[in-house]
């Protein structure tokens, strides 16, 4: 998830997350330390080249 969500997610004290595209120059993964809450499960990668098309698709379409 992006910093803004993953702020919320922690703050709603989400148990699990699944995603596919992650975004390694803007996402999460990049705070220390993680915004998340520590009893969070996080799964990633999930459909991670289909997700990524999704994604790129989608701002294509937006330029």
């Amino acid at each position: 998830p992006c910093t803004m969500c993953a702020g919320a997610l922690s703050w709603a004290q989400i148990g699990r997350i699944v995603y596919g595209a992650s975004d390694p120059q803007r996402g999460f993964s990049r705070l220390t330390p993680s915004p998340l809450h520590p009893r969070t499960e996080v799964l990633g990668g999930i459909l991670s080249e289909e997700c990524s098309q999704i994604v790129k698709q989608f701002f294509a379409k937006r330029r």
